[in-house]
């Protein structure tokens, strides 16, 4: 059996790196795909909650470590709404981005920047009123808006050669959805298990290896 090689070859760079705070549901998951590939073909890394699985540090720990580790930041808070049986809202979201919030806000060094997505226009304003004043990026649950919006984010962080544009991501995105199932045979993995959420970093990491032998 062949063997992947690691996420990143470079270290992770606090420059590089992009933590992204989004739902973790079935129907959310095409969106959350969408937003891994495109800030690795934009050049940067990301860093999201379900990375580094163990018990040696709670899952606030974890996300506090990610948050600080990461330059960039990426919030979708499409389910701040009530859901299941209590009929409360999820607060994981906006709980996150306000941790986010507090270090670009509370930090000496006022060098991080965060990108607030939500799926329908203004409910960012009907449900967080303190994020008045922020321009978020609207993307009615579609995988090429969420890439044209993570795009024009990540290529304003990055000097040198430009990113190329949120049409040709798209259109890389679904060429290597197409090539996944080929890719996988050598590794032994089904295409329903490495679109579970146990495996995204096995999905993330074959979009990594594919996104580096296609760079055009």
């Amino acid at each position: 059996m062949s063997r992947l090689p690691a996420l990143e070859q470079r270290p992770l760079s606090f420059d590089d790196c992009v933590f992204v705070n989004c739902p973790f549901d079935a129907k959310f998951k095409p969106l959350l795909h969408a937003i891994l590939f495109a800030i690795h073909d934009c050049g940067f890394v990301a860093r999201h909650a379900l990375q580094d699985v163990g018990g040696k540090e709670s899952r606030l720990d974890k996300i506090t470590r990610l948050i600080q580790s990461s330059r960039w930041s990426i919030h979708d808070v499409s389910r701040v709404e009530l859901s299941g049986g209590n009929k409360l809202p999820r607060f994981n979201m906006p709980f996150e981005c306000g941790l986010a919030f507090g270090a670009m806000r509370l930090c000496a060094a006022n060098d991080r920047d965060a990108l607030v997505m939500t799926g329908v226009q203004f409910q960012d304003k009907a449900t967080i009123s303190d994020l008045a004043g922020i321009d978020p990026g609207y993307h009615d649950n579609q995988a090429g808006i969420v890439i044209a919006k993570v795009r024009r984010f990540l290529a304003a962080k990055r000097s040198g050669p430009g990113i190329r544009g949120h049409a040709n991501i798209y259109r890389r995105f679904l060429a290597y959805k197409k090539a996944l199932p080929a890719a996988l045979k050598p590794e032994h993995k089904s295409v329903a298990e490495i679109s579970s959420f146990d495996y995204i970093d096995d999905w993330l990491r074959l979009a990594v290896v594919w996104i580096a032998a296609h760079p055009k």
